[in-house]
């Protein structure tokens, strides 16, 4: 058993971990492409001014993304270019690193890193099953369909919002992986150039403020579809009694 410990810490077997990360952060952080709601489906909603809707939290997401890809592809060239030193690879590590030279070990896979990549992961496919069970009622603004019908099985049969759930994992994984020994993140020395000192913390603000934005749609969502469905979603309820963490909340 210890001498598979180098073997599942090597930087080479991020590179597969983090761009699947990216992949699954893609799957699930972009609206599904399913037609956007209509005015009187939002309108019949109710309930004020959604702070994501204002914001365009869809539209914002892309942004993300592209920090997301961006890191991930450039951590992963690191890391392959750590473990076959060449003239290229050198190339590679100065143009993508800041000060000390990269050792074959700099972007050893941490526990903190591992957890946090496994939350994203987690979070991430709660988020795709939840697109796939809600198909074309799955929408990022806040609207009842003309032909809505409450959905409670799949994830929904666990927890009554779980696509806030899956979304509380994914940030929760990113500040994790930002800020671990052996991320790029942290190892390369960005986080110390004027771009990283307004990177860090609009990265942490947004996955901080997100998926807080989500869970403060929680009770506007459960006491509209309590009024739609009545005591079909009063039979739900009971059923599934936590909103978005089973057996805390």
């Amino acid at each position: 058993m210890a001498s598979l410990i180098p073997m599942l810490s090597t930087p080479l077997l991020k590179v597969p971990i983090l761009l699947g990360r990216a992949s699954i952060m893609q799957a699930s952080c972009v609206p599904p492409p399913n037609p956007p709601a209509k005015a009187e489906e939002k309108q019949r909603f109710g309930m004020g001014v959604d702070p994501l809707t204002l914001v365009r939290g869809d539209v914002l997401c892309y942004g993300m993304l592209f920090v997301a890809w961006t890191s991930s592809l450039c951590e992963a060239v690191i890391a392959a270019a750590t473990q076959f030193p060449s003239e290229l690879s050198d190339r590679i590590l100065s143009t993508l690193t800041i000060g000390p030279p990269y050792g074959p070990n700099t972007l050893q896979i941490s526990p903190q890193w591992l957890l946090g990549v496994s939350l994203i992961y987690i979070g991430g496919l709660t988020r795709v099953a939840c697109h796939n069970t809600l198909g074309s009622f799955f929408t990022w603004n806040l609207a009842v369909r003309e032909d809505h019908k409450l959905v409670t099985s799949g994830p929904y049969s666990i927890v009554r919002h779980p696509s806030y759930t899956g979304m509380l994992l994914i940030g929760a994984g990113n500040i994790l992986c930002m800020f671990a020994e052996g991320s790029w993140w942290k190892e390369s020395g960005l986080l110390e150039t004027p771009l990283g000192k307004v990177l860090k913390p609009l990265w942490v603000a947004w996955w901080i403020s997100v998926p807080l934005a989500l869970v403060l749609r929680v009770p506007k969502e459960d006491a509209v579809l309590k009024r739609e469905f009545g005591e079909e979603w009063q039979a739900w309820s009971k059923k599934t009694p936590y909103k978005l963490i089973p057996f805390i909340y």
